[in-house]
């Protein structure tokens, strides 16, 4: 049916070997980019620090949100 020494067979493989990794790797990035925080952990607890101080937050909630990180 096909020879394998066809130039066609050997680039159809390497078109889905590339397909196939490339939406491996762009799964895995995406993996990796959505467990990051947004921001260091000492920038959340000074805005944080700043809420509770204007009264945007009760201290009941500021600890719970310490808790969280």
């Amino acid at each position: 049916m096909f020879a394998l020494d066809s130039f066609g067979v050997w680039a159809m493989f390497a078109f889905w070997g590339s397909a196939i990794g490339g939406i491996f790797l762009a799964v895995q990035w995406a993996n990796r980019k959505s467990k990051k925080s947004p921001a260091p952990k000492e920038v959340i607890i000074k805005s944080l620090k700043h809420r509770l101080e204007r009264g945007e937050i009760s201290e009941e909630e500021y600890q719970q949100r310490l808790k969280g990180l």
